[in-house]
């Protein structure tokens, strides 16, 4: 799609999408981002790139899988805790199985789902598509997807708690070479969301939102948890961010002395 056609409505809540930003999309790609009017999500909208972008469905670049991977499984299992779930849970999008794998060491009945990765750290526990789920977990997933409503209606039915991450624009949004979550150089990120196209998303598949307002999500049906509030509190995302801050600068000046 060129920046002069008529842009589709926005896939999150059906606002009107208007030219962002262009940019080089995997060195040799001209991509135009759009931007809704209403919930205020970014979007590549024409996407020719993606089967080159997916050769590998964990791109190279991405260093930080494993550290991830441990920090979910944390906040996983407390959700899991606070919320009193049980049952089976499945790991959507999942890569090639770690979080699964480590969730299954920590007792959890955790399962897998990836259309396009292998589970090498979980073939045995690969998900089939049925029965319900206590709890479904959906790490940097969001930002890959182009009609999410569509693309989770069949595992959000199973399921009372969608957990996920996926960063948010700042405010005011950025042009395209001024935040690295676009990730152009890359070409999966293709969808930028707002708490405001998230809450859109998650009302469609029958669902509240929490946030922390800045990457940590959860969908849920019923009332939370005050410790599950707690988790995902902006209050305390921030606070942590902080002390993370002030560790890293005072180690700084002690190394520089």
């Amino acid at each position: 799609m060129s920046g002069t056609e008529q842009a589709p409505p926005c896939f999150a809540c059906d606002g009107t999408m208007e030219v962002f930003d262009t940019t080089i999309v995997m060195g040799s790609y001209d991509a135009t981002y759009h931007r809704c009017t209403s919930c205020g999500m970014v979007a590549a909208l024409d996407t020719p790139w993606l089967e080159e972008a997916y050769m590998s469905p964990i791109h190279d670049a991405d260093a930080g899988l494993l550290r991830r991977a441990r920090r979910y499984s944390q906040i996983s299992s407390m959700v899991i805790r606070f919320e009193g779930l049980s049952g089976r849970f499945l790991d959507w999008a999942g890569g090639y199985g770690v979080l699964a794998q480590v969730m299954r060491e920590k007792g959890h009945d955790f399962w897998h789902h990836d259309a396009y990765a292998e589970p090498v750290f979980a073939r045995a526990y690969r998900d089939e598509g049925e029965g319900p789920l206590g709890l479904v977990t959906a790490f940097e997933v969001l930002e890959h997807l182009a009609a999410p409503k569509q693309e989770l209606a069949e595992v959000a039915a199973r399921t009372d708690h969608f957990l996920f991450t996926t960063e948010l624009l700042p405010e005011p949004a950025p042009k395209l070479d001024e935040w690295w979550y676009y990730w152009p150089e890359v070409g999966q990120h293709i969808s930028l969301h707002t708490v405001a196209s998230l809450r859109s998303i998650g009302e469609t598949l029958g669902f509240e939102l929490t946030s922390n307002g800045r990457n940590w999500h959860l969908w849920h049906r019923r009332p939370l948890d005050p410790r599950t509030r707690l988790l995902l509190s902006a209050t305390l995302n921030k606070r942590a961010r902080t002390v993370r801050d002030t560790v890293h600068h005072t180690r700084m000046r002690l190394r520089n002395r």
